[in-house]
């Protein structure tokens, strides 16, 4: 059942958490006009492209997390202690990612948004439980055998 939860349903999930993140950059791209130009209060061109690139980060590290915990052959590939490196700060965003779930969820009325923020925070902690698996297996490797 644990090999289960990391092999299919952690990458599947991370998975669809990138295609939530497309979608939503989707929809507000082709969305028209921000009303913040409008006003003109637009973000910086500085704030814009730091945006842009924490969310390229975001999006590689999920998907690199979904290859590495779902496709045999980058596990293989790749050396055990990057591995868990990377699992392990994948693990740290998604725990991050479920702390801004959690604090919009909770300024926020009950709604379908905080419905949408509930599921997010599961698929999140799910993620990180997987990361965190992963990286103690790998601790658990790392110790010499007792002798006894």
């Amino acid at each position: 059942m644990n090999r289960l939860l990391h092999q299919r349903v952690a990458p599947a999930l991370l998975i669809a958490q990138i295609a939530y993140i497309v979608l939503l950059e989707l929809l507000f791209g082709l969305s028209g006009p921000d009303t913040a130009e409008l006003d003109h209060t637009a973000p910086s061109p500085t704030g814009d492209a730091l945006f842009t690139g924490l969310l390229i980060l975001t999006v590689l590290a999920m998907g690199g997390g979904a290859a590495l915990l779902g496709w045999k052959r980058v596990q293989a590939w790749a050396p055990p202690t990057a591995r868990a490196a990377w699992l392990g700060a994948l693990g740290l965003g998604e725990i991050a990612l479920a702390a801004a779930f959690l604090n919009e969820a909770l300024r926020q009325s009950p709604g379908p948004d905080t419905l949408i923020a509930a599921l997010a925070i599961v698929v999140s902690l799910a993620i990180t439980l997987t990361c965190v698996g992963e990286v103690q297996r790998h601790l658990r490797s790392l110790r010499p055998a007792t002798q006894g």
